[in-house]
């Protein structure tokens, strides 16, 4: 079985708080996945409210863009970071809006870990795409509670893929997480259990085949 073998018709909805959230989670599955099936990527803020975050957009979609997802693909919704508690009504109707417009067959969304816009973009998406298939996605620097079960296995051309796409983010060049050494460990780190020497994990939340 392969991660193919939960995308039924397609397309894929890679759904992110912030930018970088998709890549980190999932960079090294999008690449394995790219010239396979349509794949859109939504970010629900722009990060702008940092004066220090102003090339986010920017970088976020040179990081997409080597990853194989066209301009066109790549989605940005217009809510405050840290505010997302505010605007839970208007984040539902813009997933609503977006599900009727894609009409994705799996959605990847972030797990409801520490932060606060995590927590309520997952809870938003279960509540929009709970027809569909779902997976959570982990990003690390947040996760509190860490109990995988899929395993997807990448090969060193997926990890050098993931590792090129968060380089493009100058802005976060100084975070311990961005790292050269960061990403690779954390991808080889996530497999030891299983003795899978590079991998992404994920956790099903529902799987329609």
């Amino acid at each position: 079985m392969t991660i193919l073998d939960f995308i039924k018709g397609g397309p894929i909805l890679f759904i992110g708080c912030h930018p970088d959230d998709v890549e980190l989670g999932c960079g090294g599955l999008i690449n394995r996945l790219r010239n396979k099936i349509p794949i859109y990527v939504l970010t629900l803020s722009k990060n702008q409210k940092n004066p220090k975050n102003q090339d986010l957009v920017k970088e976020q979609k040179e990081s997409l863009t080597s990853l194989g997802i066209s301009p066109s693909k790549i989605i940005l919704g217009d809510f405050t970071t840290r505010e997302f508690s505010y605007s839970r009504q208007k984040i539902c109707d813009f997933l609503w809006e977006i599900d009727r417009k894609i009409n994705p067959s799996c959605i990847f969304i972030p797990t409801s870990d520490l932060h606060q816009d995590h927590q309520v973009g997952n809870a938003e998406s279960l509540r929009v795409f709970r027809t569909k298939t779902i997976l959570e996605y982990y990003i690390i620097r947040s996760t509190t509670v860490y109990n995988p079960t899929v395993f997807v296995k990448l090969n060193k051309a997926d990890l050098n893929a993931k590792t090129r796409a968060l380089s493009k983010y100058k802005t976060y060049k100084d975070k311990n997480y961005f790292s050269k050494t960061a990403i690779p460990s954390m991808c080889q780190s996530a497999g030891i259990k299983l003795e899978i020497p590079i991998c992404e994990t994920f956790n099903p939340v529902s799987i329609v085949l």
